[in-house]
C-alpha cells in the first residue's frame, strides 16, 4: 500500500502567487490612479496585464515534438559519424594505393649496384 506523505508546499508556486497578489494590487492601484488623474466621473478602461502574464495564465502543456530532442540529437551524431567513418576509410584506400604504387615500382626497377 503507497504511503501517503506530505509534500512541503512548493516555494515557486507560493512566490507565483504573491507575486500574482502584488500584481493585482498594483493595478488596481494603478486604476484608481488613473481615476483621479483623470478627474471625472467617467469610469476608466482597465490597465490590461503585461503580455508576459497573459502567457503565464496560459496553464496549457505546451506541444511537444514528435521525436525527443535525444534522439534528434543522436540522429545527427550517427550521420556526422557515418561520415567520417567513410571518408577515414577512402583516405585509408588511398594511402594504401600510394603505399602499394610505391613497393611496386622499388620492387620492379633493376638494381644499379648489381
Amino acid at each position: 500500500m503507497p504511503w501517503n506523505r506530505n509534500d512541503p508546499p512548493d516555494p515557486l508556486e507560493a512566490r507565483r502567487r504573491q507575486l500574482a497578489e502584488q500584481e493585482r494590487l498594483l493595478a488596481e492601484q494603478r486604476q484608481r490612479l488613473h481615476n483621479e488623474l483623470r478627474g471625472s466621473g467617467e469610469e476608466a478602461k482597465p490597465v490590461e496585464p503585461p503580455v508576459w502574464r497573459l502567457e503565464d495564465d496560459n496553464e496549457h502543456e505546451r506541444a511537444t515534438d514528435p521525436t525527443p530532442a535525444r534522439k534528434r540529437h543522436l540522429a545527427h551524431q550517427r550521420r556526422r559519424d557515418m561520415v567520417l567513418f567513410f571518408l577515414f576509410i577512402l583516405v585509408l584506400i588511398i594511402v594504401l594505393a600510394v603505399v602499394f604504387m610505391i613497393a611496386y615500382v622499388h620492387n620492379t626497377t633493376p638494381a644499379s649496384g648489381a
